[in-house]
């Protein structure tokens, strides 16, 4: 009898763990179309247009001028946020220079999540081509 209690319980205990690994997977990860190039639109550009001249040369148009970089490299190190310009310019207190974007809105806690959780998945492009709108 204790022996079938003990399967009971390790099968229980396996399936269990098997749901919460499920559910982890099923969690996406955010886009770029979707959620990246959307807080894009909203907090960084007409400044960081390529026709416009900012003083970190960085244009973000599109993923590829994005990925080109500016003055200080590629702002997405992919895997790592906390390496990553694009995340750390959003803080309160970047590494250098001052917190983007300087004289609008900021974005919020979440959104900066989002951002760093796009960059920790990889910071890749999705399929959907996404352009600004002037």
């Amino acid at each position: 009898m204790r022996s079938f209690r003990f399967i009971i319980l390790c099968v229980s205990t396996a399936m269990l763990s098997s749901t919460a690994a499920g559910q982890a997977q099923a969690k996406k990860s955010p886009t770029f179309s979707k959620e990246i190039f959307p807080m894009i639109k909203t907090y960084c550009l007409p400044c960081h247009l390529a026709e416009n001249e900012n003083p970190s040369q960085l244009a973000l148009d599109n993923y590829e001028t994005l990925v080109k970089g500016g003055e200080h490299g590629n702002p997405i190190v992919a895997t790592k946020p906390k390496e990553s310009n694009l995340y750390l310019k959003l803080l309160a207190d970047p590494p250098f220079g001052k917190q983007m974007p300087r004289s609008r809105k900021k974005p919020t806690e979440q959104e900066i999540k989002v951002i760093y959780d796009w960059i920790e998945a990889g910071g890749k492009k999705d399929s959907t081509e996404v352009k600004p709108s002037k």
